[in-house]
């Protein structure tokens, strides 16, 4: 594993800090657990991204129109 250092404001390395107590987990841990998710929150809006113009083709507008259309389908 690598060691790096970053430069954080005094409000976010309290609230790092405070995680890490409260899920009693280490700060890298909290580190790591912020940058998956916003990975993956990325990760979500590409695909969002990518599967509109299919649903506007489809006709599905909320996510109620996608559960009833993929319910159609099986």
């Amino acid at each position: 594993m690598k060691t790096v250092s970053y430069s954080l404001d005094e409000e976010t390395a309290l609230g790092i800090k405070a995680l890490a107590i409260q899920t009693k987990s280490s700060q890298s841990d909290i580190v790591r657990s912020m940058y998956s998710r916003i990975r993956l929150e990325k990760t979500l809006e590409e695909m969002q991204s990518q599967a509109e113009p299919l649903l506007k083709r489809l006709g599905l507008e909320t996510e109620d129109d996608v559960a009833n259309y993929a319910k159609s389908k099986t």
